[in-house]
């Protein structure tokens, strides 16, 4: 299927279940890699958007329970602020309910429900945005001591 027919078959769904628009979708999920031809469109979609949310739940489960977190993690996740800990419970609790939900439509498969969780995958991820952003901006540069560690070259 190419992204013009994609793009089709998606716009008809849209209008009948008021779906995001294709772009949004597209540009927050790559739903554009979709190449196969499907009867079940709209769960081809949720899964693509899925996986982003399974990473980056995964991704937090890192940072949350660091047992064996990659090195580049490390001073970051020892300095882990109150405000970044928050944001990433808030983000990990909102990605948890979106990866059961998406089991529920995995054994009883609706159009209309997949629908309705493609809409909650989109918003849910356009709402913690920001708080992710946050995230990656601090561990760009993480505190060491209550201040920020910048790198320097001593040669």
């Amino acid at each position: 299927m190419g992204i013009k027919e994609l793009k089709n078959s998606y716009d008809l769904l849209a209008k009948k279940y008021k779906l995001p628009d294709f772009k949004e979708v597209n540009e927050n999920f790559e739903i554009e890699k979709i190449d196969k031809e499907s009867d079940i469109l709209l769960k081809a979609i949720r899964k693509t958007a899925m996986e982003k949310i399974i990473n980056s739940l995964g991704f937090l489960e890192m940072l949350l329970n660091p047992m064996n977190v990659p090195r580049m993690y490390m001073n970051y996740v020892r300095s882990i602020t109150t405000e970044d800990k928050k944001d990433i419970d808030k983000i990990y609790d909102s990605f948890s309910a979106l990866s059961l939900e998406a089991l529920g439509v995995e054994i009883d498969y609706s159009e209309k429900g997949e629908a309705e969780l493609i809409k909650k995958i989109f918003s849910t991820w356009v709402s913690v945005k920001p708080e992710f952003r946050r995230i990656l901006a601090n561990m760009k540069k993480p505190m060491v001591n209550g201040v920020k560690k910048e790198k320097s070259y001593f040669g």
